[in-house]
């Protein structure tokens, strides 16, 4: 291996008067190499990537040593590298780039700073995106997903680094537009000689682009190995049950009975662009529909005209007995109870002012059911029903990991008893054993309740091991649906082989 670029030892991390989060953490990374970050959520990936561009709180101790270059990486050589020989791009590319700015005055800023003649049109076309001009003069909210990531990879280009932080990058991305960005960062790596640091809860990803694996285990390392010999003989108790979570098992045998869901050619619009077409399919009651595509193939705006969040037209559109556009005061209210979400984003999904059992309440008060003893005792049975401890009632979501606030905002879903629950995207924010307990208990509670689901997602391996029936999109048309089984393992439309080739679950 190569001198390394970046070097780390003995690294310990903490919060201000907290326990340590980094204990005796190590590794090197050589020049033009791909270290991939694995752990789960409070392993401590994150707090490596922001110690090395300087983004820990203040108060923090720090002990160890952090080289770069062969010097050592303290607070003033990070502040005088970050943004120039080492750069990140974050997960959130939406959150990143200015909103109110067009993305050809942003990049124009970033490469004039770095004092990088490259042209805007160049900088975009050399990340893969070919429409340049175009798309210059578009602003953040007008881009996809996946072109929004390419931006700010571009961004994070502009000054010539060396080191190349990527924190979870493809997380929020579907499986092909994820494809496109791991084949970018790659070839960038590989033409500019980059150091890659990639952090990430992907397995699928770190197997296509790493060169070595450093798995964290609550702030330790636990495992450190050449892609290959991670991959083949799992060198560590967890990194065992890290490979097994992923692996979730075959979607369940087809439900049927009487439809609980009934479409039929529906229309809708989103930002007066066709978003739907044309589109149809039926769900039987207690049975799970996953609802896959690219970023823009209508999969959200399907779930918001199922929940009534968005006016959508149809020959037929019956949602839990009813078609809710149909219905006004009192019955529309009734009809809501029968029917409800569950978000990407618990953090602001649930609100930072409440309690658990202030969350889990308020519906119940909202509609009027039960009295203050009555709603406690529901509290009790709904943090049990998602296997929490009904200790955590009076915490606020600040206070929670990211599985537990996922529990709570499936478990305020369900303070109303619905008939139909739609999952948006429910897992993509969590890591592999925390989405593998959130896929087994919508599972129990499919079984237990007799929940008809719709899962939004773009992680196919989710979608296999959940739902019984499956309805791809693309470009807002429905392309192909049928049993999941079937579906995945022999997929009539060229953008579903896409989509499981991408994923890593095409047909053998």
């Amino acid at each position: 291996m190569n001198a390394p670029l970046l070097s780390a030892h003995a690294l310990r991390i903490g919060y201000r008067d907290g326990p340590d989060v980094l204990h005796e953490v190590g590794f090197d990374l050589a020049a033009g190499e791909c270290l991939a970050v694995l752990g789960e959520s409070g392993s401590g990936k994150s707090t490596i990537a922001r110690a090395l561009i300087g983004l820990l709180p203040k108060g923090t101790r720090c002990a160890g040593e952090l080289r770069f270059d062969g010097a050592p990486l303290d607070a003033a050589r990070i502040a005088a590298c970050r943004g120039r020989d080492i750069a990140m791009v974050f997960q959130d590319a939406a959150a990143s780039l200015h909103p109110l700015r067009r993305i050809g005055a942003q990049l124009d800023e970033a490469l004039r700073r770095a004092g990088n003649a490259c042209a805007v049109v160049a900088a975009l076309r050399e990340v893969g995106l070919d429409d340049a001009p175009v798309l210059a003069a578009r602003y953040p909210h007008e881009l996809s997903g996946g072109q929004r990531q390419r931006v700010m990879i571009a961004l994070a280009l502009a000054s010539s680094p060396r080191l190349l932080i990527a924190d979870e990058v493809t997380a929020a991305l579907d499986p092909l537009a994820a494809a496109g960005v791991l084949d970018l960062l790659d070839r960038l790596r590989r033409e500019r000689g980059l150091s890659l640091l990639f952090i990430s809860h992907d397995l699928h990803a770190v197997r296509r682009i790493a060169d070595r694996v450093l798995l964290l285990r609550a702030g330790r390392v636990d495992a450190s190995a050449d892609r290959e010999t991670f991959f083949a003989a799992a060198p560590s108790e967890a990194a065992r049950d890290l490979l097994a979570a992923a692996r979730r098992g075959e979607a369940p045998p087809a439900v049927i009975g009487e439809p609980i869901l009934q479409v039929v050619a529906l229309q809708a619009d989103y930002a007066r662009r066709p978003a739907l077409r044309e589109v149809s399919f039926v769900l039987p009651r207690g049975a799970a529909l996953g609802v896959v595509g690219a970023s823009g193939s209508g999969k959200s705006t399907l779930a918001r005209v199922l929940l009534a969040l968005q006016r959508g037209h149809a020959q037929t559109l019956r949602v839990a007995g009813a078609d809710p556009f149909l219905l006004t005061g009192s019955a529309r209210k009734a009809w809501r109870r029968r029917v409800q979400i569950v978000f990407q984003d618990p953090g602001s999904a649930l609100d930072p002012r409440f309690s658990v059992a202030d969350s889990l309440r308020e519906p119940l008060r909202l509609h009027g059911l039960g009295d203050v003893a009555a709603q406690r005792a529901t509290v009790g049975e709904l943090l049990a029903a998602v296997r929490l401890d009904v200790a955590l009632a009076d915490r606020r979501p600040h206070a929670l990991s990211g599985g537990q606030k996922q529990r709570v905002a499936i478990a305020r879903a369900l303070a109303l008893d619905p008939e139909v629950l739609v999952c948006d995207e429910a897992v993509s924010a969590l890591d592999l054993s925390v989405q593998a307990g959130i896929l087994d208990l919508l599972r129990d509670l499919q079984r237990s309740r007799g929940l008809s689901l719709v899962f939004v997602s773009h992680d196919l391996e989710a979608v296999r091991a959940l739902c019984d029936r499956v309805l791809v999109l693309e470009g807002g048309r429905v392309v192909e649906q049928g049993d999941t089984r079937s579906v995945f393992a022999h997929p009539q439309h060229a953008h579903t082989r896409a989509l499981l080739a991408a994923s890593g679950l095409g047909p053998t």
